[in-house]
């Protein structure tokens, strides 16, 4: 069996397609919600944060504060006032035992042999669970903006090796 390399990571590659008629178009797909945001003032800064724990992101579409997302409100008890200070949050996004297991998981279904689980791997597989977790669906051409408390936190539990981030990217 191959081993690839771990310093590469292409995610959605193998991830299965909705057709046309699977697609959903109800309220769980936010683009509404989306489309309500104007981030063209965002960038630069957070005054747009309403939970106090966004960080100020490079792109305008990362720059949305968990309070702003409607799947998020049932992850909030009445006096809590980020998802990032949601226990479960804790345990599905930021223990690393869970995110490693998870991604050998994730691996193993594709194929993969997986020998070592760096930062990377474990940040994108927390930001895949985030996903999960929020929304419960996610592939190829289903993607969801991460809000910035999220990012951050998930970025300093698991910072990069280089200081570079990709950041969100719509499907091509």
């Amino acid at each position: 069996m191959a081993v690839r390399n771990s310093a590469v990571i292409a995610p959605y590659q193998f991830e299965p397609e909705y057709s046309p008629g699977e697609m959903r178009t109800d309220s769980d797909t936010d683009t509404s919600e989306d489309e309500a945001i104007d981030n063209n003032t965002r960038v630069g800064n957070t005054d747009w944060c309403l939970c106090t724990n966004c960080s100020s992101m490079p792109l305008s579409d990362e720059c949305v504060c968990c309070k702003e997302i409607n799947a998020v409100s049932h992850r909030l008890a009445h006096t809590t006032l980020c998802v990032i200070e949601n226990e479960d949050f804790r345990t599905v996004c930021l223990n690393a035992e869970v995110l490693r297991v998870s991604a050998i998981a994730r691996a193993d279904m594709r194929g993969d042999n997986v020998q070592r689980i760096s930062n990377d791997v474990l940040r994108h597989q927390a930001y895949r669970q985030f996903t999960y977790w929020i929304h419960q669906r996610l592939g190829r051409h289903i993607r969801k903006v991460i809000p910035s408390c999220v990012v951050a936190k998930i970025r300093t539990v698991f910072p990069s090796s280089t200081g570079h981030y990709t950041g969100f990217k719509w499907p091509e």
